[in-house]
């Protein structure tokens, strides 16, 4: 008969590669437990992998397209609160020039100047606001503030096309007719307020670019995303406002001075009406943002549980294996502990 033996150091190699492997396992076991992914894509899925690197490269890029539409939102929602605020000064301006009609009450009179001048100032801080290092109204031109107040230089120069005006007529300024101002304002005054003279690179009041900004929203849609101070309503509103400053403190008749707030109102009114089509533009478009959203949310969900069929593996089964795997490490743990304790000391 013969005998063999068994090393004892042989059994702890042994043990000793079964716990790497089982460690190994369990890192991986885990993380697929966690994840709820594979813990190697592509030694599990093999030429599949392409498939999982694309789907993957899609949900990203639909992340990305949502986070500037973020951007854009936020932007477009801050002009709106400027347009709101806006319209709200020029509804109280045509309250106080509603009020002054008929009247040449001396309190009256400058009530309404000192609210065209403030309501002014409430439109040119609105207008140069910034959100995010951008100015909201400058169109493309977002590093430049839009307006410049001109009142001064403006009201100047209406007060000497005023006189100029009278003069021409053989007559004072305090005997001009309601007719005689009608023709005044719109042929002189309005003009000073027209898109070429607002945007005059010398004298203008404005800087900023017709063309609004545009962004794009999804793969196959741009939206304009933003608008500008050179627009009719905002034109209309300094015209009223600083007409008003500048006209009403000049001794006028009655019939002049109601002619005056008439025409203050109607620009004001054509000022509030610009504003709210402003408004409603940008409301459109964010809408189209609104709606780009929900498609790119329906995208990604489709995509993503795509994700899941290709790539997914069972929470559930990755934690039993996890668990099996923590047993078998205690017990070769166990066993190498046990072999490591023994000596022949212990037997003589």
């Amino acid at each position: 008969m013969k005998s063999s033996f068994i090393s004892s150091s042989a059994i702890q190699n042994a043990m000793r590669l079964t716990i790497r492997q089982a460690q190994n396992q369990m890192t991986k076991a885990s993380t697929e437990a966690t994840t709820g992914v594979y813990a190697d894509i592509g030694v599990s899925l093999g030429g599949n992998a392409a498939r999982s690197v694309d789907f993957n490269r899609e949900v990203d890029r639909i992340d990305s397209i949502k986070s500037s539409n973020s951007l854009v939102n936020a932007r477009m929602e801050s002009s709106q609160l400027g347009l709101s605020k806006m319209k709200d000064v020029g509804d109280g301006l045509v309250s106080k020039l509603t009020a002054l009609q008929g009247s040449k009450d001396p309190g009256s009179i400058t009530v309404a100047i000192q609210s065209a001048t403030s309501a002014l100032s409430t439109m040119m801080d609105t207008a140069n606001t910034m959100v995010n290092g951008e100015y909201l109204f400058s169109g493309i031109n977002t590093d430049v503030q839009p307006l410049t107040d001109k009142t001064a230089a403006t009201s100047a120069d209406i007060v000497t096309k005023l006189n100029a005006y009278a003069a021409g007529l053989t007559k004072p300024v305090n005997q001009l007719t309601g007719a005689e101002m009608d023709t005044f304002i719109t042929t002189q005054v309005e003009p000073m307020f027209s898109q070429a003279n607002w945007t005059d690179p010398t004298t203008g009041w404005s800087q900023a670019s017709n063309q609004n900004m545009t962004s794009r929203i999804s793969n196959s849609e741009v939206i304009e995303s933003s608008t500008n101070a050179n627009s009719e309503g905002m034109r209309y509103f300094a015209l009223a406002s600083v007409m008003t400053s500048a006209l009403l403190g000049q001794n006028l008749s009655a019939d002049a001075m109601s002619k005056v707030s008439s025409k203050a109102i109607s620009y004001t009114t054509k000022a509030t009406t610009g504003l709210v089509t402003q408004a409603s533009q940008l409301g459109l478009s964010q809408e189209r943002v609104k709606k780009s959203n929900d498609a790119l949310d329906a995208q990604s969900n489709i995509i993503k549980n795509k994700l899941v069929d290709l790539q997914g593996v069972d929470p559930y089964e990755a934690s039993t294996l996890v668990k099996t795997l923590e047993t078998q490490l205690e017990t070769a743990y166990t066993i190498v502990s046990k072999i490591q304790q023994l000596s022949l000391v212990n037997y003589l």
